[in-house]
């Protein structure tokens, strides 16, 4: 499935997620980077149709000891190898943007997974020294949160995919991705943000990308606080604190792509993390009504909660 129109293996290099990166596919989202020793190569290549010797078949993906398939129609077939390699097996007429959203989201995050890493579905600001998550499901708003907090002077570390590692003392930190947030058009009305001034992130997607390369910093910070996401028929906003196991059950409900771990052989080492997780970490859970959004409420109750 090599799309023969674009045969070039020009090789670039980034760094993201902690990772240095060579690709052949430009990604102008990532930061630049130098230096020949690389721990990740994106290229194209063959992917199979099947796994032979799956051990997992999921939606659009398919999983076998050490790979993971993951398979996108009309866009590409990407084969993710041992934390080291993806191999994009691109479709005829597949835009870069097709090709690089599923990159950047699916595939990359199977890539962490493979490399042992414990990636969330949240965004993370740094706040002082430190850093804050916010956590939940599709389209509860953490771009949003995050945007609005970019917008009042906040540090951006990432967006949808947070990376989590743990230094040498076993305190969480944040391991920042990349200069990006991606936003809805409904969204962006919310921050006073004219979309047209905006890249689509795929051509038929009401979906932009809001570039913040100088609200950007690529070195880890100490993870204060997890915040988890979640709407109510309630009036106003609550922040309630999560105890006990209820830490450890919202870590793992908030895993990104959560269901790849079993079928990458990683569900002993996921529990151990997000177990280290709720034990070392604070979380609160954040509820707000479904309308009207109160966005500036919101992030007030948030800044009053950052200064305890």
């Amino acid at each position: 499935m090599i799309d023969q129109e674009n045969p070039v293996q020009t090789e670039l290099t980034y760094q993201a997620f902690g990772l240095k990166i060579a690709s052949c596919l430009p990604l102008p989202a990532f930061l630049e980077s130098e230096g020949e020793r690389c721990d990740v190569t994106v290229r194209y290549g063959e992917a199979p149709e099947t796994l032979p010797d799956a051990v997992r078949r999921g939606v659009r993906f398919q999983a076998a000891p050490g790979r993971l398939l993951l398979l996108v129609d009309d866009v590409a077939r990407y084969l993710v190898r041992d934390g080291r390699e993806i191999i994009i097996d691109r479709a005829p007429g597949a835009s870069d943007d097709d090709v690089r959203l599923f990159l950047q989201g699916s595939a990359f995050g199977a890539l962490l997974q493979q490399r042992g890493m414990l990636a969330l579905h949240a965004s993370a600001v740094a706040v002082g020294e430190g850093a804050v998550a916010f956590m939940g499901p599709s389209g509860i708003g953490k771009s949003t949160l995050a945007t609005a907090l970019h917008q009042r002077g906040y540090t951006v570390l990432t967006d949808d995919v947070c990376v989590v590692d743990f230094d040498a003392g076993g305190a969480p930190v944040v391991v920042p991705a990349y200069p990006q947030l991606k936003l809805w058009v409904d969204a962006l009305e919310k921050l006073d943000l004219d979309p047209s001034s905006l890249p689509r992130i795929r051509p038929m997607l009401e979906k932009r990308a809001l570039l913040v390369r100088e609200a950007f910093r690529a070195a880890p910070r100490p993870l204060r606080r997890l915040y988890v996401l979640d709407r109510t028929n309630e009036p106003g906003i609550t922040l309630t604190p999560v105890q006990g196991p209820d830490k450890f059950v919202a870590i793992q409900a908030y895993t990104y792509r959560a269901q790849f771990i079993e079928a990458l052989a990683r569900k002993v080492d996921h529990f151990r993390q997000s177990g280290a997780l709720a034990a070392a970490c604070s979380v609160v859970r954040v509820s707000r009504p479904a309308t009207p959004y109160l966005l500036d409420e919101l992030v007030a109750r948030l800044e009053d909660d950052f200064a305890s």
